[in-house]
């Protein structure tokens, strides 16, 4: 197992797939470019040499690289967690904030706005103006 890893029911699994892969692609990558396939290949053997060259423990020692401390065997398991449970106190929560909510809006004093909102018809009216104001403006740029 990686370092680090331990402990981690995925861990497996990531690395079995992580290896699968690694496998096939060789006669994937065999079609390309003999270039790309040289460098792919070289570069991969550089990696894992590389990697396994750092797993040495002397030459973690000579160049400093800390020790991974050591997990306990039996770590403490999660409580797991039910998602139609999770969702309906939300919900719940949801509710109740809105009830006080609307309760507090409707025990609060109204205040009259003196604006009032414009039409539709209104924004319309004041968009298309302003597109002819900018197309007006085009036009003497272009002059």
């Amino acid at each position: 197992m990686q370092d680090g890893m331990e402990g981690k029911p995925a861990a497996a699994t990531k690395k079995i797939v992580s290896s699968v892969l690694a496998v096939l692609t060789v006669p994937f990558t065999m079609n390309f470019p003999k270039a790309i396939f040289c460098y792919w290949i070289t570069s991969n053997l550089f990696s894992i040499s590389y990697g396994l060259v750092l797993k040495a423990p002397g030459v973690k020692k000579a160049l400093g690289i800390p020790k991974i401390p050591d997990q306990p065997a039996a770590t403490a398991r999660r409580p797991s967690i039910n998602l139609y449970s999770v969702l309906k106190k939300t919900l719940q929560q949801a509710r109740t904030a809105a009830e006080e909510e609307s309760a507090s809006v409707s025990a609060a004093p109204t205040k009259v706005s003196n604006r009032s909102t414009p039409s539709s018809s209104a924004i319309n009216q004041r968009i298309k103006h302003l597109e002819k104001q900018v197309k007006g403006k085009n036009n003497n740029k272009k002059r």
